[in-house]
């Protein structure tokens, strides 16, 4: 499982070339990840080149190199073929060429015992990807039902059962112990 951010290093160098925090897209097929941005020791080459690896033949690309050693990290596809769609325009880093490293994986100076799995590699940062996203939906729908309380609350006034006259206590057929508002609804209360 991963806990924290993924960072790339480059493996020839280990100069940091990109995180899980740029993440755009992946193709596990051709051990590709594409990242929105990366650091400034990334160098995208001028020259454009065409593909000849199967399976994206006819695709144009500028090569990613590290900017320390002169290692070729990835592409940075301008076409490509449409599967890879999700990749181009992106800084696709090959992971073959780069070292992952999962920030939190020690504590207080102590290395953590290794997990059953495999170390952070590709799928690090879809996985983190998918996680980011369930956090920020979860987010999401707590504000939408925040919003939608304040307005509810906002929009009518609920009569306390100690401070009205018509607001009375009884016990519901389900034993609960419920307040009876002026508006003839019955809540719930904690005795």
């Amino acid at each position: 499982a991963i806990n924290g951010p993924v960072v790339f290093s480059c493996a020839k160098c280990r100069t940091i070339v990109g995180d899980t925090f740029a993440y755009a897209a992946s193709a596990p097929e051709r051990n590709l990840f594409g990242l929105h941005a990366v650091p400034a020791s990334v160098e995208c080459g001028k020259a454009r080149k065409m593909s000849a690896t199967r399976g994206e033949e006819g695709s144009v690309y500028h090569e990613l190199a590290c900017a320390e050693c002169g290692a070729v990290v990835g592409r940075r596809y301008v076409t490509t073929t449409q599967d890879m769609d999700a990749l181009r325009n992106t800084f696709a880093i090959d992971i073959e060429r780069v070292i992952t490293y999962e920030l939190g994986r020690c504590i207080a100076g102590r290395p953590q015992p290794p997990s059953d799995g495999p170390p952070p590699e590709f799928y690090t940062s879809l996985a983190f990807r998918e996680e980011m996203d369930l956090v920020k939906s979860n987010v999401n729908a707590m504000a939408a039902r925040m919003q939608r309380i304040e307005q509810a609350v906002a929009s009518q006034t609920v009569a306390s059962p100690r401070a009205s006259s018509s607001g009375a206590r009884k016990r519901s057929s389900q034993g609960l112990n419920t307040d009876i508002y002026r508006d003839g609804a019955q809540r719930p209360f904690d005795r």
